[in-house]
C-alpha cells in the first residue's frame, strides 16, 4: 500500500459480516486505518454429524489424498477425528494433502500436515484444471467439507471415472441474534461499505434486505467481496462489488479496501 495515507479509512463506516477472529481482526485494521466497523455476523459454522463418518475415518487410509476446501474444513475435520486417529497415524501414512487456499494451508501446518499441492488461483474451479495439468492424480479422494460447498472438486474427479467421496464436517448457518442492530443501521444509512467474504454471508444479507424493504437504503453501499462467487453473487443481485482482491483472503480485502478510498482520495472522489 505504498502512497497510501496514513488513515484511509478515516470516517468509513464498514459492515463486517465475518465473525470469529478473523471478523476481529478486520473490525480491529479498519479501526487502526481511521474507519468505523460494525461487525454483525452473517454467518456461523457448527460440527455435522455425517451417517458416513464412520466409514471415512475406519478407511481413512484407503485414499490418497484428503482435500480441504476452507479451514473450518481442516478444524472440523479433526474434531471428528479426534480420538479415533492418532495424529501420527496421518504423519506417518501414504496419505498426500491438498488446500485451495493459504488460510487453509496455515489451519493445516498448525496440525504439522504439510500440504502438496495447492493452486495458483484461490477457487474450485483452478484447483480442478491445475491439479491435473500439473501431472497430479489419484484413484480416491476424500474432501472434508461445509454443507453448503460446491461438488466441483468432487465433480472434477468423478468425470475421469475417480472416486471423489465428500464428508461434510460443518454445517453454515445463519445467525440471527443481530439481525436487528443491521436493519437499525441500514434504516439509518449509517454505512459506506459491506463487506462479504462469501456468497453465504450475501445471501444472508440480501434476505434480510428484502424482507424488511430495505433495497434503496441497500444500494447506497459499495461492495467489498472475496473470491469470484462471492464477487458473481452480488453482481447478479444487482449490486456492484468494486473492491475485489486478486487474493481471496480477508488480509488482502482490507488492503484493497484501504488502496481504493486512498485512490478516490487522491482523485477529489471522496
Amino acid at each position: 500500500m505504498n502512497g497510501v495515507p496514513q488513515l484511509p479509512l478515516k470516517g468509513k463506516h464498514v459492515l463486517i459480516t465475518r465473525g470469529s477472529d478473523q471478523g476481529e481482526k478486520f473490525c480491529n485494521d479498519v479501526a487502526s486505518a481511521g474507519g468505523v466497523p460494525y461487525m454483525i455476523p452473517l454467518i456461523d459454522f457448527r460440527a455435522h454429524e455425517d451417517i458416513n463418518a464412520p466409514y471415512f475415518i475406519s478407511n481413512i487410509k484407503e485414499y490418497d489424498w484428503i482435500i480441504f476446501t476452507s479451514k473450518n474444513g481442516v478444524n472440523y475435520f479433526f474434531q471428528h477425528i479426534q480420538d479415533k486417529i492418532e495424529d501420527y497415524e496421518l504423519i506417518n501414512s501414504q496419505l498426500q494433502f491438498a488446500v485451495v487456499g493459504e488460510k487453509t494451508q496455515e489451519a493445516l501446518n498448525r496440525y504439522r500436515l504439510p500440504s502438496q499441492f495447492m493452486p495458483n488461483v484461490y477457487t474450485a474451479e483452478d484447483f480442478a484444471r491445475d491439479f491435473f495439468e500439473l501431472g497430479f492424480n489419484a484413484n480416491r479422494v476424500l474432501i472434508p467439507k461445509g454443507n453448503l460447498a460446491s461438488t466441483t472438486i468432487a465433480d472434477s474427479f468423478r468425470s475421469r471415472n475417480l472416486v471423489a467421496d465428500e464428508w461434510i464436517v460443518y454445517d453454515t448457518y445463519y445467525p440471527t441474534k443481530e439481525t436487528d442492530k443491521l436493519i437499525k443501521i441500514l434504516k439509518e444509512d449509517l454505512l459506506d461499505v459491506a463487506a462479504f467474504t462469501s456468497p453465504s454471508t450475501f445471501n444472508h444479507f440480501i434476505k434480510i434486505v428484502k424482507q424488511n424493504h430495505l433495497d434503496l437504503h441497500a444500494k447506497k453501499l459499495l461492495m467489498a467481496a472475496i473470491g469470484t462467487v462471492t464477487k458473481r453473487t452480488i453482481e447478479q443481485a444487482g449490486f456492484h462489488a468494486p473492491i475485489w482482491p486478486a487474493t481471496f483472503t480477508i488480509d488482502h480485502m482490507f488492503e484493497e479496501l484501504c488502496d481504493y478510498f486512498a485512490k478516490q482520495e487522491q482523485e477529489g472522489n471522496v
